[in-house]
């Protein structure tokens, strides 16, 4: 039987999710888009760019602000998205990590306002990573400031925003939003997806 590994599993043997996509249950082969490999190795080195914040125990005393994420309900983005068209966004950008198509051929976007940023490409081109220019020239919007805005995840039902949120937060963004409703809550789940 196959499941897929773990998004940290993944992270921790520098692995991205784009390229692996199965492994066995006792976890020794993973198989790459057809090509079968031994079970992966974990170094022992500590990736440079994860904020020790995230990956330490201590009591809390730190000077650097720690990464929050807060959930929020569809009253809460309700709030978010009116300040947003009211051009009264304390520094929100609101981004929809639902894929493209997925958009498209579904619910659309909750607003005008509303960034598109699959999950995918986050995890596959190390998004929150990428320098302002290269972000922009990709994603056709500026880089979120990880010091100044608050980003505010949202996908179809929570999970996959949740998963973008943490990201952002390996990242150095400090104040992460995730809508936990999703596009299911905020269109009624009325719409059937096909």
């Amino acid at each position: 039987m196959m499941q897929h590994l773990p998004l940290l599993s993944l992270f921790l043997c520098g692995i991205s999710t784009s390229e692996a996509f199965v492994t066995s249950r006792s976890a020794k082969t993973v198989s790459f888009l057809g090509h079968v490999r031994g079970p992966p190795r974990i170094h022992k080195t500590t990736t440079p760019n994860l904020p020790r914040t995230f990956l330490s125990s201590g009591n809390g005393a730190s000077e650097e602000q720690s990464p929050t994420i807060t959930n929020i309900d569809k009253e809460k983005m309700e709030e978010i998205l009116s300040q947003l068209e009211g051009d009264n966004s304390d520094n929100y950008v609101v981004i929809d990590v639902r894929g493209v198509d997925e958009i498209m051929m579904g619910t659309g976007t909750m607003s005008d306002k509303v960034r598109i940023l699959p999950l995918p490409q986050i995890t596959a081109m190390a998004a929150f990573d990428m320098d302002e220019k290269s972000f922009e020239a990709q994603f056709n919007f500026p880089k979120p400031s990880a010091e100044d805005d608050t980003l505010v995840m949202t996908c179809k039902m929570g999970g996959r925003s949740q998963q973008a949120a943490q990201i952002a937060a390996m990242s150095g963004y400090k104040k992460i939003i995730n809508y936990t409703g999703g596009a299911d809550d905020w269109f009624g789940g009325e719409f059937v997806y096909s």
